[in-house]
């Protein structure tokens, strides 16, 4: 009795101190990760002249865009390729190579020479670091995820789960209020010159943190219990197909609203204020920076109510809240105020945390652990490149119709489908729908 009083504190300290770095690790990864990502797009403009040089900037900005595209079309691939990694050799040499591979694309990019300086050889390469960042994201998210909810106590995985889209939330708000005080900050010729290459450079340090965090980290619970019982799969991506399809289908069906709600909100409503709600570059950024905070503030309440109350319900409640505000949104953006116009953004922002919270949980509740990575992040980032990648030009499209509320309605519409795919995908789902190959894991965290 006295040696088991005494060995059992220092295997709680351990485990507490295992799931702290967990969380620092996942949470640093997915903040870097998408302040990288999302730094493409905010510099978009000064981008389009540096390394497409037109003499129309209509199609210099264009071609900026579908470099961004770029980066989402080959997630998909990244998430194959990590999801392998993650389900065969394990999820923290995923989420190592994962976040190195980011980091650097996005230094490289910083000091990366101009088409004045390198040409056309400039516009090859900046391509060539958007799919390496592409291929780094399909990775880092579901990875970081998964990472982070595995090491959960049992009845918490929504509230670990709602750390990751308070990550990305974050990571892209940094990145916003980062390219906002460079640009207020420079002259446009000191801007163009050198002051783009700032925010990306930041990247480096950043990057250093986020190496040292996940190289202290240790392998999930779940994942040595897959190994040491001999259930790691040779084909993790089949073996999903094969046993999961129904599963995989509704992370591509839940996905859809993700990706339109979160890409509509960061990629396409600075432009459309500054366009229909007559609001300078430095006041729509502004209120899509706090928008963003307040989605980071909520998605942790999220977490607890998926934890609460349950997964099928706060993703239902998510999902018809959108479909009704959406429209309600695109009206007071029309409004022409900055006021009426961070109500919107705010409305988008408090709908799309519940959305997030449940990608999130639900990646970990869907699919057992022996091929919880492939089987989840592929779909993800399927969904997310179909449906993400092309929601600011679907929304710019229907934003130059006769129907001034038509991308408010276009989200109604994937809203209304996502309930759907909620109702019937989210039946029953709970964190011991995989329990064969959870048990041994959750029995350890437990005692």
């Amino acid at each position: 009795m006295p040696s088991a009083h005494v060995s059992s504190p220092p295997r709680q300290v351990t485990e507490s101190a295992a799931r702290r770095r967990a969380i620092y690790a996942g949470a640093t990864g997915n903040f870097i990760e998408w302040y990288d990502f999302g730094l493409y797009g905010f510099f978009a403009v000064t981008i389009s002249a540096l390394f497409f040089p037109s003499s129309d900037p209509s199609a210099a900005l264009l071609s900026t865009f579908a470099v961004f595209a770029l980066g989402f079309f080959v997630r998909p691939f990244g998430a194959f390729v990590f999801g392998w990694i993650g389900d065969r050799i394990g999820r923290r040499a995923a989420l190592l190579t994962a976040v190195i591979l980011m980091s650097l694309s996005t230094v490289l990019l910083g000091v990366l020479p101009t088409h004045a300086g390198l040409g056309v050889w400039a516009t090859v390469l900046l391509v060539v670091l958007r799919v390496f960042q592409g291929l780094s994201a399909g990775g880092e998210y579901a990875g970081a995820t998964i990472y982070v909810v595995e090491h959960a106590p049992r009845g918490w995985r929504g509230r670990y789960g709602s750390l990751s889209p308070a990550a990305v939330g974050i990571g892209t708000a940094t990145a916003a209020v980062v390219s906002l005080i460079v640009t207020s900050s420079v002259s446009g010729a000191d801007l163009t010159s050198w002051g783009w290459r700032i925010p990306f450079l930041l990247a480096g340090p950043m990057g250093i943190i986020a190496i040292f965090l996940r190289m202290r980290i240790e392998e999930t619970p779940e994942f040595k219990a897959v190994r040491e019982s001999g259930q790691v799969e040779s084909a993790p991506l089949a073996e999903g197909i094969r046993v999961a399809k129904k599963s995989m289908a509704t992370v591509f069906g839940w996905n859809m609203l993700n990706g339109v709600a979160f890409y509509m909100l960061t990629g396409f409503t600075v432009a459309y204020m500054m366009k229909v709600a007559a609001l300078s570059y430095t006041a729509s950024l502004s209120a899509l920076a706090i928008a963003l905070l307040f989605y980071t503030a909520v998605s942790p309440v999220y977490g607890l109510c998926v934890d609460k109350i349950g997964r099928r319900q706060v993703a239902v409640f998510a999902a018809l809240g959108m479909a009704m505000f959406a429209p309600l949104a695109f009206y007071l953006l029309h409004k022409q105020t900055f006021a009426a116009s961070l109500v919107a953004l705010m409305g988008i922002g408090f709908f799309a945390a519940g959305v997030t919270s449940i990608v999130a949980v639900s990646m970990v509740d869907l699919f057992p652990a022996r091929i919880r990575f492939s089987a989840g992040a592929v779909p993800y980032q399927i969904s997310i490149a179909v449906f993400g990648g092309t929601a600011p030009y679907v929304a710019t499209w229907l934003g130059g119709t006769d129907i001034e509320l038509a991308p408010g309605y276009y989200l109604s519409l994937i809203s209304a489908i996502a309930a759907i795919v909620a109702w019937f995908g989210f039946k029953g789902v709970n964190e011991n729908s995989n329990a064969e190959f959870v048990a041994p894991a959750a029995e350890r965290i437990e005692k």
